[in-house]
């Protein structure tokens, strides 16, 4: 019984100091050093545009739901090299869109593809967003002026599959 105890203990002193040494090591692997930031064009484009899908992920979907007036599962992005995804323009140099006047400071431009829930995609559209980032945070917004509005939904035939 007593072996059975001691060994027991062992396992168990073992089990402990084999999880603080892994935990020791993960720590010793984190820096408080910035990361060497990546200028490839390229691949600045491509994280902006995910840093953009991310943040007004719940307006596209809604935007995307509303033209096909049922539940999208999701969407795709084009395959590189369409690194252009998501563009920008700020409407502060004389750019001006159905009136939209000084409400907006950006323009986005979002090519995606919409697919249900099995892999089929709908089409290759575009979605046209006034954006004013001042606004994202701010309560009680008048009806006016939202943060985010979609000015225009282009739908295009979903692209050809390659063989």
């Amino acid at each position: 019984m007593k072996r059975k105890w001691i060994g027991a203990i062992c396992i168990c002193v073992i089990a402990f100091f084999t999880a603080f040494i892994l935990n020791t090591n993960a720590f010793k692997d984190t820096s408080d050093e910035m990361p060497e930031f990546n200028y490839s064009s390229k691949e600045k484009n491509q994280v902006f545009g995910y840093f953009i899908l991310d943040l007004y992920h719940t307006e596209i979907t809604k935007a995307i739901n509303d033209y096909y007036k049922k539940e999208i599962n999701g969407y795709l992005t084009p395959k590189p090299p369409h690194y252009d995804m998501v563009s920008i323009l700020a409407t502060d140099r004389g750019t001006q869109f159905k009136g939209l006047g000084t409400k907006y400071s950006y323009l986005l431009k979002i090519k995606l593809l919409p697919s249900t829930g099995n892999g089929i995609v709908l089409g290759e559209d575009i979605l046209y967003f006034a954006v004013e980032p001042n606004r994202q945070t701010m309560k009680n917004l008048p009806k006016d002026y939202p943060p985010i509005e979609l000015i225009k939904y282009e739908h295009h035939k979903p692209p050809k599959k390659e063989d």
